[in-house]
């Protein structure tokens, strides 16, 4: 079939150009006219083809490296190249990164902390004035502990996740980071705590108040830390409370629960192999940071 065009009874343009059916090749076929337009437009083809490659050159995809480029203090950047910080630019660093941590942390963990461990106090000086006032402020300290430490370990704030791991500062660093920062803070917070509660009459003195959560609080954390990272949150909480139902039952006086607890009450004081298991744990959960998360969260 013919279109009508400026030609008359011959081939338009886009019958040339395009691909030809069958009656476009029969009438080229037979059509000299027609033979010499098509001719052009192949001459045409190939002496643009000439000139492109002439200008531009074979176009070649730039590699992923080249694309990116060299940039110091980018994670594909050559380490050689990366110039080494002092030690002011290193703690500005260290600051920004820590003011980062408090605004990817929970909002109402702050205010739920100072009310837990107002709480810890209350308790205290409401108990009668026995040896048990340490341990039962220890376990509600360590309780708010926990609470701190689990609220790091949120999918959505995971440093593993493809946003956050393509950044210059690995994962671990991050993590790190946070964990020392709300250790930190929920450490000056007990030691404040425990002031007025050794102050009030209490027979334990401050060094007795700290001692009854310091280890404790640690080793807990460390247990729930640790799971939520190397497993999930879900079970970081779960182990998380077993470990202090354990020191319930370690903390009893008599009774079935004090033989349940019996074989971690060694451990559920402060002592050299208490902060030692509970850096290692916590060490531990750090480096599982180095493991890829690709799970995707919704919301």
């Amino acid at each position: 079939m013919i279109t009508p065009n400026s030609h008359g009874a011959h081939l338009s343009e886009d019958q040339l150009i395009g691909e030809r059916d069958p009656g476009t090749r029969a009438h080229l076929s037979t059509c000299a006219e027609c033979q010499v337009r098509a001719e052009g437009w192949r001459n045409t083809a190939v002496a643009a083809r000439q000139v492109s490659a002439e200008l531009a050159g074979e176009f070649r995809t730039p590699s992923f490296d080249a694309l990116l480029g060299d940039v110091a203090g980018m994670p594909w950047a050559a380490p050689a190249e990366v110039p080494r910080r002092a030690w002011r630019e290193s703690l500005v660093l260290t600051a920004a990164l820590a003011r980062m941590q408090l605004r990817l942390l929970p909002r109402a963990l702050i205010p739920l902390s100072a009310l837990g461990f107002a709480g810890c106090v209350l308790l205290a000086l409401r108990m009668p004035h026995s040896g048990s006032t340490a341990a039962v402020f220890g376990l509600a300290v360590t309780l708010v502990f926990q609470l701190g430490t689990l609220a790091i370990c949120l999918p959505h704030t995971d440093p593993r996740l493809e946003l956050f791991a393509a950044l210059p500062i690995p994962p671990t660093v991050v993590f790190a980071c946070r964990l020392v920062l709300v250790l930190a803070a929920d450490t000056a917070l007990a030691l404040l705590a425990s002031l007025p509660t050794s102050e009030s009459g209490a027979t334990a003195g401050f060094s007795a108040m700290v001692a009854g959560w310091l280890g404790p609080a640690l080793l807990a954390s460390g247990v729930g830390v640790a799971c939520a990272v190397w497993r999930s949150p879900q079970v970081g909480s779960i182990a998380g409370a077993v470990v202090w139902l354990l020191g319930v039952a370690a903390s009893s006086d008599s009774g079935p629960a004090r033989r349940i607890g019996a074989f971690v009450e060694p451990l559920w004081s402060t002592s050299a192999v208490t902060l030692a298991l509970a850096a290692v744990l916590l060490v531990v959960a750090v480096a599982g940071m180095r493991r890829p998360q690709y799970s995707v969260v919704v919301g």
